[in-house]
This record gives C-alpha cells, sequence and structure tokens, in this order.
C-alpha cells in the first residue's frame, strides 16, 4: 500500500525567515503559506466527494464538509490537515433535511473512502492526494515566503 505523506526538504532559508519572525509570527506565516499551497488539494477533494453519487444528497454532503486546517505540535512542528469535519454545519444541514434527521455529527466519511461491508471503497481523499501532492510541495516554500513578506511589510508599518 502507498504511503501517503509527502517529506518536503531544501527549506533551510525559508526556515530562517520564519525563526527571524519569533514563533508567534513565524506561526502565523507558515500556517498562512501551508494553507495557500494546499488549496489544490482541498479543491480536488471537494470535487472527489462530489463525485462519488452515494446516497443521494449524501455526496453534497461530504463536499460541503470537506475542510483543512492546522495545528502547531510543537514549536518546531506544524501539522497541516485536509479532510471532512464531522460536525460542519452546512454539511449536516444538507444530510438532516435529505434524510429528515437531527444528527449532530457525521461519522461515515471513512466509509466511503476506505470501503465496509455495506459498500465498495469510493476514494476521493487518496485520489486528490495522488493528483496535487508534488503541486502542493513545489508551491510551498514560495508561499510560504509570501506570507513571510506580508507579515514583514505588515509589522514594519507598526
Amino acid at each position: 500500500m502507498a504511503k501517503d505523506f509527502v517529506k518536503v526538504e531544501g527549506l533551510e532559508n525559508v526556515e530562517k525567515m520564519l525563526i527571524e519572525l519569533g514563533p508567534a509570527l513565524g506561526f502565523k506565516a507558515l500556517r498562512g503559506g501551508m494553507m495557500k499551497a494546499s488549496r489544490p488539494m482541498l479543491i480536488a477533494a471537494k470535487a472527489n466527494a462530489a463525485a462519488t453519487g452515494i446516497r443521494g444528497r449524501d455526496s453534497d454532503a461530504m463536499a460541503a464538509a470537506m475542510s483543512r486546517g492546522t495545528k502547531k505540535i510543537t514549536p518546531n512542528r506544524t501539522t497541516l490537515w485536509i479532510g471532512p469535519k464531522n460536525k460542519h454545519k452546512k454539511a449536516l444541514a444538507i444530510y438532516n433535511a435529505h434524510h429528515g434527521t437531527d444528527l449532530k455529527r457525521l461519522n461515515y466519511f471513512h466509509l466511503v473512502e476506505w470501503g465496509s461491508e455495506h459498500g465498495p471503497a469510493q476514494p476521493f481523499m487518496r485520489p486528490a492526494f495522488a493528483a496535487t501532492a508534488k503541486l502542493v510541495v513545489s508551491n510551498l516554500g514560495k508561499e510560504i515566503k509570501v506570507a513571510i513578506d506580508k507579515i514583514k511589510v505588515k509589522h514594519a508599518s507598526a
């Protein structure tokens, strides 16, 4: 089975610029760059989720639930995640309106991606990752640099 991760190398200059900004502003620049660079993957995942064709409007709810975010793990490590949020309000509204239910969370996304005894796998995240990983990685350093420059300009005038 293929490993779904990407190792990024060659960002030493970007890392130095982030360190110069300090922890708070450095994280802000890193987050901004990661979010901007990952946009193609999010768009592809939404399109794939909408195209799964599962039970009526459920695929619309899956597409609406697609999101991304960052999490600071340690002072030197940040994680970017892309995927469906099981408490996404718009997705819940679509699902509940279609099924006449009042669910508070949707817990079936992994079953669509990987399949179950009740239905075959209809991957939407893995194809999005495979199709856009190289583009995201190639844009990552550039987008982080743009975010760093924006923060420097903003804080130089303050």
